[in-house]
């Protein structure tokens, strides 16, 4: 469920839109759901066999038998009934099967055939289904490559989230199956609508074994995209015969420890995906309360599954590839264990540590390293026979010195601005001065150099101790110790010196103040790193996009942004040499907007406020003159997830506007907020305290 490239958190960011289930959405499934799931590859000659063995029974092969014995068992543990082979939907899977394979789909998607092409039967599945005989296009398309079998590519299915969703459907009643040269389809449909069920049908279903332990991603689209990571434990799922309006979830493991977990409402699925790769051989206990849509009467379900064959530990390293700290401080190791299925957690087992050089560098039984003296050492991790190695690099001590205060009082050009404390902070802490005017100048540009001195002396460096008899640029000494502890300045790169004396923007800002704090990140992400440990603050929000990385740094916002660095960082220790990896970034913060913006086509703001009481303004012109429903719930990334809390009718005017406040105050850190329209459900989460808003037209 993580890309290659960090992603941002859609769910609990700017917004996420969702469709609602049964009655008006299950066209739109038919219609929308035609997904694929990646696998790794398995050798081409092994699928190639598969198909070429293949019995015909009766019309169909025996992998297609076997194919459908297999998924409907697992059907009918689940509580749905079973699906029958038929053959004019197996011929248009065959036929589209055949066709990925030799056409590739260049320019569309894989679900999608050209007009024209060899072997076109269709664009879409519905289309194709139709051509073959199906008497409608209620048809839904999964796809799946490299299988060796239809049973193989069921499994692969089944250890997805929207795949499985369709495959244990009970609306469909048929089903095509498709394989050709190790690649797979299903194509399930239904000629009218079943009666719907309100009891959850979940999978892992209950008493089930050999549960999977995680899920990595393979699916487009990928689900673990919106709360951007790479991997989650096995996927649970919990689907009813009508869209779920609000639930609570709790999973234990078999202690009887709570679970945490990312969750998404899907229509009428919901999908719980563990934080964490689940243990191997274990029971999971999940408890499951929820309510249908339009319906006021809480259902619940608990059930237990146990999971199969584990991960293994590889090995074992810090939180960064290098650390470094000062001489005479302290600093804790966080230990992350590297597995067999390519992921990363905290282990669960017992980590012991020892030092090259114990004189020079001490570490504690619980991994706290102590330094003593300046130099290069190496940590040894170690459990059983796992084991791994961490390079510490020890900083010396910098000569301190305190600076000469100014007194507020006596500069003249300060008085009544919104960042008139943060001025007068620096003023007094010697940080930066008065001209001979008393001026403060609070809006001149601030050059790479001019920042560099006044964030050293906001940890009382002294700066001019390391400046040669002979200076080469006046801020000499600045640069020098900058050199030696790896600070990331723009100027540094090769025939870029001239930048020293140049204004510096906040993008540039950030990057030093990142390599400050024992990382060794590129600009891009130093942003991203001084947002989430509150180092700076964004312009118009705390996303890198509301950063306002290009805006000039100025003396006023110099001072704002120290008074802030030195709240937070409590000293300047380095960067490591080497580069720090982007996955060792902190998590994406939850969004939070500064300034209202303006109302577009589709815009939705939130306030939250400190009372508990909740402001929602948007404008959605598409919606003009319609009576909507904004649903209020508690929020979804918990343990105790998705409570509805409340339901208020709105008015959209004839503009597209509307603005409402809640009719109560609310207790909860955090809040997802629902508009309800006809076909979409606009979804934005805000904390206490804060404003978020969305613009969905983009």
């Amino acid at each position: 469920m993580k890309s290659s490239e960090r992603s941002k958190k859609d769910m609990q960011n700017q917004g996420n839109t969702r469709k609602k289930g049964r009655g008006w959405g299950i066209y739109m499934l038919a219609a929308t759901f035609a997904l694929t799931v990646i696998v790794p590859a398995y050798p081409v000659d092994h699928a190639s066999a598969a198909s070429a063995t293949m019995v015909s029974q009766g019309g169909f092969t025996q992998d297609q038998l076997d194919g459908l014995a297999y998924l409907n068992e697992i059907r009918a543990k689940v509580g749905v009934g079973p699906l029958e082979l038929d053959a004019r939907l197996s011929q248009a899977s065959q036929a589209h099967a055949t066709y990925y394979n030799t056409t590739q789909f260049k320019g569309r998607t894989a679900h999608e055939e050209g007009p024209g092409t060899p072997g076109f039967t269709g664009v879409t599945a519905g289309d194709r289904g139709k051509a073959a005989g199906w008497p409608n296009k209620s048809i839904a398309e999964v796809m799946s490559f490299n299988m060796a079998t239809t049973r193989q590519a069921v499994d692969a299915w089944l250890s997805t989230a929207y795949h499985r969703q369709i495959i244990l459907d009970e609306q469909y009643t048929s089903v095509g199956i498709g394989l050709q040269n190790g690649t797979a389809v299903m194509n399930p449909a239904f000629m009218k609508l079943q009666k719907d069920s309100t009891e959850a049908r979940v999978y892992p279903y209950d008493g089930m074994k050999e549960a999977d332990v995680g899920f990595y991603g393979f699916e487009r689209p990928n689900p673990l995209v919106r709360f951007g990571v790479e991997h989650s434990g096995g996927i649970i799922s919990a689907s009813a015969g009508f869209a779920i309006d609000s639930f609570e979830a709790s999973i234990l493991d078999s202690q009887g420890q709570d679970v945490p977990y990312y969750s998404e409402l899907h229509g009428n699925t919901v999908f719980l995906y563990p934080k964490d790769v689940l243990d191997g051989y274990s029971v999971y206990t999940v408890k499951f309360d929820y309510t249908l849509y339009k319906e006021s009467q809480r259902r619940s379900k608990t059930w237990s599954f146990t999971t199969g064959k584990g991960n293994t530990m590889k090995g074992l390293s810090a939180q960064y590839d290098e650390l470094v700290l000062n001489s005479g401080s302290k600093m804790p190791m966080q230990i992350v264990a590297s597995y067999d299925d390519g992921t990363f957690a905290t282990p669960k087992t017992a980590i012991a540590y020892s030092s090259s050089s114990p004189a020079g560098l001490k570490v504690s039984p619980d991994g706290m390293l102590e330094a003593v003296k300046p130099g290069s050492y190496k940590v040894t991790l170690s459990s059983g026979e796992v084991k791994g190695t961490v390079p510490v690099r020890v900083f010396e001590r910098l000569k301190s010195k305190s600076y000469p205060s100014t007194d507020p009082a006596k500069v003249n050009d300060i008085a009544g601005r919104a960042d008139q404390a943060a001025i007068e902070w620096a003023l007094r802490s010697g940080i930066a001065g008065a001209d001979a005017k008393g001026k403060f100048r609070p809006e001149d540009s601030v050059s790479e150099a001019q920042f560099l001195i006044m964030l050293l002396r906001t940890y009382k460096i002294d700066d001019e101790s390391y400046a040669s008899k002979k200076k080469k640029h006046w801020a000499e000494g600045a640069y020098n110790v900058a050199k030696a502890r790896n600070l990331l300045l723009f100027s540094s790169g090769p025939g870029k010196s001239e930048f020293r004396d140049k204004p510096i923007n906040r993008y540039r800002a950030a990057g030093l103040i990142a390599s400050m704090d024992g990382v060794n990140f590129d600009f891009t992400y130093a942003v991203n790193y001084v947002l989430a440990h509150n180092y700076m603050r964004g312009t118009e929000g705390n996303q890198s996009k509301m950063f306002g990385s290009n805006d000039i740094v100025t003396r006023a916002q110099a001072a704002v942004i120290l008074m802030q660095l030195q709240s937070n960082m409590k000293q300047l220790v380095g960067a490591p040499k080497s580069g720090t990896s982007e996955k060792k970034l902190p998590e994406q913060l939850f969004p939070e907007v500064y300034i209202k913006p303006a109302l577009g086509s589709k815009t939705l703001i939130v306030e939250f406020g400190t009372d508990g009481r909740l402001l929602v303004e948007g404008k959605f012109i598409d919606q003009a003159s319609k009576q909507l429903e904004i649903q209020i719930d508690q929020h979804q990334d918990s343990v105790q997830s998705g409570k509805m809390l409340e339901k208020i009718p709105v008015q959209i005017d004839s503009s597209g506007h509307f603005s409402i406040s809640s009719t109560g105050t609310y207790s909860d850190a955090t809040l997802n907020v629902y508009l309800r329209t006809q076909g979409v459900v606009y979804a934005i989460g805000v904390k206490r305290g804060t404003m978020n808003a969305s613009d969905f037209s983009k």
